[in-house]
């Protein structure tokens, strides 16, 4: 059983993720919440200036120390609903089962699950297994859940605060495991030469070849005012961009996507449904060869682990971060040099703000150096962003950044965090300990 919460596209394609690393023969159960207040909340906390810095404030130092043990009860002390739907589910099916195996990938659920977890064995009689997978880098306190069989984490640094944070805490221990982030095996693909050419030959300033360029728009549909100028700035620059914005037809994102089709030079990907938008998102990658991908560094951040070889490996540019979490995956793209350090980054913005024409030794440095990025940071502002954009492509730097490989100083590091099979390697974990569990 596959449990989320609607907050955001993220947690939905972690679990989407997981689901197609499943046989053809299994048949998962998908549980989401149906406590509306945590989707009002999340884009609340994204949308709106003042509220995003109240909870950004509440995550750090003291305020996280006071605040997370008064959420941690809140959620567990309002777990009947998932209770009663598990017990529907259970009694729905005509051969009652002897184990439940519960995936979550959002904290709320996780918190709830954990809380019912005895109550579930008791009354039910059947073994129950809480897997949780963090869904971003960070090591937010609220994702230590007592009473869950197993953490996933993307990284030993959030592993060892979460650690740290239950032993100061007092609290329960619970089994961290450092994962790979799981990414859809649909994306990690291989190319085909004719499609990597293509890739290649669209990142190429002296062609004419179209630069498709994705932009997909998040769950709770942050900066729609800057990508639209974006387009619309890209396109002054050069007829090259077909633009494929992917979205969730929704109230919120109405004016939005309506403007959207007015322009030629974008195609739309839109449902009403957020599983749907998800598939519409590797469709995409699927029909099309794309090549650039503007988006925020929440969840998606982590498609840096997929090569430019692979199906999904484009060239990403991130969006100004928006909450502790982007902050921290940022982070971790950074420590592991795929992206620039914030000194290059600077000097990069520099640049390209400038017009700047690099000389010939200069530009054999620095396109030796991007042979380890798989995405860049840009600028505040739409204008100074197009510009960037432009001006990375006419030097030539993100045609150097399809050399990537995503390689690590460190085996252990690579092996732990940076290899992109993290799905396999979560389904293997997992069976392990349930087989090691019977």
């Amino acid at each position: 059983m596959f449990a989320y919460a609607p907050a955001g596209l993220g947690h939905l394609r972690v679990t989407d993720a997981l689901y197609r690393g499943l046989p053809p023969e299994a048949s998962p159960i998908l549980l989401g919440s149906q406590d509306t207040t945590i989707t009002a909340m999340h884009r609340m906390m994204s949308v709106h200036t003042i509220t995003r810095a109240f909870f950004e404030w509440v995550e750090q130092g003291s305020a996280e120390e006071f605040t997370t043990p008064l959420y941690r009860w809140y959620l567990r002390s309002h777990a009947d609903l998932l209770y009663r739907q598990i017990n529907t589910i259970i009694d729905q099916r005509l051969n009652i089962p002897d184990e439940l195996l519960l995936i979550a990938t959002h904290f709320g659920l996780a918190h709830q699950a954990a809380a019912i977890k005895e109550k579930i064995i008791e009354n039910r009689k059947i073994k129950v297994s809480i897997v949780v997978q963090v869904t971003d880098d960070s090591p937010h306190h609220i994702w230590y859940i007592p009473g869950a069989d197993i953490i996933f984490v993307p990284s030993e640094r959030t592993k060892d605060r979460l650690e740290a944070y239950g032993r100061r805490s007092k609290l329960p221990p619970v089994n961290f495991e450092v994962n790979p982030y799981p990414l859809s095996p649909n994306l990690n693909t291989d190319l085909t030469d004719s499609r990597m050419d293509h890739r290649k030959s669209q990142l190429d300033p002296h062609k004419d070849t179209t630069i498709h360029f994705a932009i997909p728009i998040s769950g709770a549909a942050v900066g729609m005012d800057f990508i639209t100028h974006l387009i619309d700035f890209l396109h002054l620059k050069s007829s090259r961009f077909q633009f494929h914005v992917v979205s969730k037809n929704a109230p919120f994102t109405f004016r939005f996507l309506y403007n959207m089709n007015s322009r030629p030079q974008v195609e739309m990907h839109m449902s009403p449904h957020e599983k749907e938008v998800i598939n519409l998102y590797e469709k995409l990658y699927e029909d099309t060869t794309i090549s650039l991908e503007v988006t925020k560094p929440s969840e998606q951040a982590f498609k840096a682990l997929i090569t430019p070889k692979k199906r999904g490996g484009s060239i990403m540019f991130f969006s100004n971060p928006v909450g502790r979490q982007e902050y921290d995956n940022l982070h971790f793209l950074r420590r592991n040099n795929l992206v620039p350090q914030k000194a290059v980054q600077k000097e990069l913005w520099n640049r390209a703000e400038c017009d700047h024409i690099l000389e010939s030794e200069e530009r054999n440095k620095l396109l030796k150096e991007a042979t380890s990025w798989r995405a860049l940071n840009l600028p505040k502002g739409s204008i100074e962003s197009a510009q960037f954009i432009w001006w990375c492509l006419r030097e030539k730097i993100l045609q150097s950044m399809l050399s990537c490989r995503v390689m690590s100083d460190s085996a252990h590091q690579t092996q732990s965090e940076l290899q992109s099979d993290g799905v396999e390697q979560f389904w293997m974990k997992t069976a392990e300990f349930l087989q090691n569990n019977t």
